[in-house]
């Protein structure tokens, strides 16, 4: 491990920790701000902020704003309500419900119990094992594309509606690959705001039209990890590359990830499935 580059990654949320502690606002900060704030970009942010640091920003922000109670909570004189007010929920029901999530235990049991309230401070940091990934060289990509905003779920339908744009027209023969771009992690960014490019290799020979646009991919050097297995569970492979680059000396360029769907679902089963994850470097 590359403990600098490491390092790099740690002081950059560090500063949107120092940023969170310090928030008094109950709404969580945009990501394109706490991305600014951690000079990342806004494709990575997320990913890397939650890997570094085991939790959401979020997450984060309820994590402080319960921990601000903490003091009141060893104090008997202090009321619930009071308690709440600290951490600046609206209510003590709605701060009730978030003590509850974060913590699995009533204020009234926190209270009874310092190593509760100690753990409260202290959320886990989970390791992530190292998985060895390719660092390759790729060439430009010139892909037809359909961009998709909103819930993933409609993918499919996107894809069927790219085929049928690009294969009414050419022969099925010239598929050269079948291509996604990743925006934002579908698992915590808001759904009606997922963006995802649904793209195909043709080569040259389809001129774009209607909905079907052309989407460059630059190439250059980027570190590939093959998941062989159900696209339900790809995001766990895709934190897993994250996590190897992190703790090796090469730098995540500005620049979304994306990914080859090398088989077809339709012919394969589904435990057999192969992704190459494609992550640009520096």
């Amino acid at each position: 491990m590359k403990s600098d580059n490491r390092a790099r990654y740690a002081d950059r949320i560090d500063r949107v920790l120092s940023h969170l502690e310090t928030c008094d606002s109950e709404r969580l900060p945009d990501l394109a701000e706490l991305a600014d704030i951690a000079a990342l970009s806004p494709f990575h942010f997320h990913r890397i902020y939650r890997i570094m640091t085991g939790e959401t920003p979020a997450e984060t922000l309820r994590r402080v704003r319960l921990a601000r109670t903490v003091p009141a909570l060893q104090d008997e004189a202090v009321t619930v309500t009071q308690a709440a007010g600290a951490s600046g929920y609206a209510s003590s029901q709605s701060f009730a419900r978030a003590m509850k999530s974060a913590t699995g235990s009533t204020s009234t049991q926190l209270r009874r119990d310092q190593g509760l309230l100690d753990q409260l401070l202290r959320p886990d940091r989970p390791e992530h094992t190292p998985m060895p990934v390719e660092i390759v060289s790729t060439q430009p990509l010139r892909l037809m594309a359909i961009r998709n905003v909103g819930a993933y779920a409609e993918l499919n339908q996107v894809y069927e509606r790219l085929f049928a744009a690009v294969f009414s027209r050419i022969g099925l023969d010239m598929l050269r690959g079948i291509w996604g771009v990743w925006h934002q992690d579908p698992r915590f960014a808001n759904e009606a705001d997922l963006v995802f490019d649904c793209a195909i290799d043709v080569g040259d020979t389809f001129a774009p039209g209607g909905e079907v646009s052309v989407l460059d991919v630059a190439g250059g050097r980027c570190a590939r990890l093959r998941h062989i297995g159900s696209y339900d569970v790809l995001h766990e492979s895709i934190d897993r590359l994250y996590a190897q680059i992190i703790h090796s000396g090469d730098r995540i360029a500005d620049r979304p990830l994306y990914v080859n769907y090398v088989d077809d679902p339709e012919s394969r089963p589904e435990p057999d499935l192969r992704t190459d994850i494609y992550l640009p470097l520096e």
